[in-house]
């Protein structure tokens, strides 16, 4: 039946898929006593430092950017950072040292979690309250059992998970009548560039929509956000140090997944041999020029927040495996709409294998691809930015066209 209860509709196909490879995940970590997970996690040793380092480094806040050069979010960050410091003692802390924090630091990164987890029911609730309360609790429990959110956001206790958090409540209130719930978002999205810079790409929504005055407010909010904060850390020292840590951490030379440069850096050094990574770069470049463009024109809201959340995951030459975690959004704006169309198929497929539990890998193919639960992460996220591209391409050259025939016309 067309509307049958029953129908496989690309929604119900993409919890099924979650939820399968959620069973097959757990069985497997049975099945090998978690001896899968040392080919997952091979750096066990830096687990929970993107949260512990952070504390250690603003332990003296006027310094927090000559200690080390991964010092290097903006200082509303350390806000938040200077404040757990003051809840634990950091004095026997280590920079990439998990052996150095105590029970009292695992009890902080615990409570700090379970808040978060808290916190993103609460903003999915809200954001997909069209969809009822049982279908947003499964979405946040999928979205928790998967490699993205255990093995990246947190594995690492990166701040992305509180920006993710902050952003998904900001589009919750950016379109509703009441002018206080508008100007909210504003402060959130502020608020989101404050603690992770890239989240500023979404002052583009604005500006499509012709809301300028907004826009404009954004913008000023945004400088309050970013510069403000220095008073309390290192003031101009600390923000040209800020900067320069973020070059230092820019100018090295990745390989892998993570990002367009790194899987440039890696084809080009198995295979091709040219040795010319600013090609990388530049397909990093021109990638940002179409998604930003895509961010613009096209018509499905979804689409375009997916182009912009993935120049955060894909352009930046450094980008955590965490940031992954952005794509909550457009794949939220994805399942509330309805959908009907067989390519909604495939983009369901393509956000099952993102945010999937996988566990697994096979010798033969992780010698030619390094850890296959990367692969599942990310070659969904190229596939879909590729097709997203490529739309955007042809919306544009209509566009063009439509406006020189208007022309033409007239």
């Amino acid at each position: 039946m067309k509307n049958g209860r029953y129908k496989l509709t690309p929604k119900r196909f993409l919890f099924m898929y979650l939820v399968i490879s959620m069973i097959l995940g757990m069985y497997y970590l049975c099945y090998t006593g978690g001896e899968c997970l040392k080919l997952i996690l091979q750096e066990a040793d830096f687990c929970f430092m993107d949260f512990f380092n952070h504390i250690y480094y603003v332990k003296e806040p006027q310094c927090v950017y000559d200690v080390n050069f991964n010092a290097c979010f903006p200082p509303l960050a350390y806000m938040l950072y200077w404040l757990l410091s003051r809840m634990i003692p950091v004095d026997g802390l280590a920079i990439n040292d998990a052996s150095s924090f105590t029970s009292y630091g695992i009890l902080l990164f615990c409570i700090y979690h379970i808040l978060m987890g808290i916190l993103f029911y609460a903003v999915i609730s809200g954001l997909l309250k069209s969809c009822g309360e049982k279908f947003c609790l499964l979405f946040t429990l999928l979205i928790c059992v998967s490699n993205v959110f255990i093995f990246s956001v947190v594995w690492t206790g990166n701040a992305a998970l509180l920006a993710c958090i902050v952003l998904l409540k900001a589009f919750e209130l950016r379109d509703r009548e009441d002018k206080r719930s508008r100007e909210l978002a504003l402060l959130l999205i502020a608020a989101a560039a404050g603690l992770k810079i890239y989240p500023a790409l979404f002052g583009i929504f604005y500006l499509k929509e012709k809301r300028y005055r907004e826009a404009v407010r954004l913008i000023i909010y945004g400088i309050v956000f970013f510069f403000v904060p220095f008073v309390f850390f290192g003031g101009v020292h600390g923000l040209f140090q800020m900067l320069k840590n973020q070059q230092q951490l820019h100018s090295v030379v990745y390989y892998g997944w993570r990002n367009i440069q790194a899987v440039w850096n890696q084809m080009d050094n198995r295979f091709l041999m040219m040795n010319m990574p600013i090609i990388g770069k530049i397909l990093a470049g021109l990638y940002a020029v179409i998604a930003m463009t895509g961010g613009w024109i096209l018509e499905d809201k979804w689409k375009r927040l997916f182009l912009l959340c993935s120049i955060m995951i894909v352009v930046p030459s450094w980008s955590g495996s965490y940031t992954i975690i952005y794509l909550v959004l457009p794949l939220a704006y994805f399942l509330s709409g309805l959908r009907e169309q067989k390519t909604d198929y495939v983009y369901a497929t393509l956000f099952a294998m993102m945010f999937s539990f996988f566990v697994w890998n096979i010798p033969a193919i992780t010698d030619l691809t390094g850890d296959l639960s990367w692969v599942v992460r990310y070659v969904p996220i190229y596939m879909m930015g590729v097709m997203l591209a490529v739309e955007t391409i042809i919306a544009g050259c209509h566009l063009f066209l439509d406006g020189k025939l208007i022309r033409i016309k007239s």
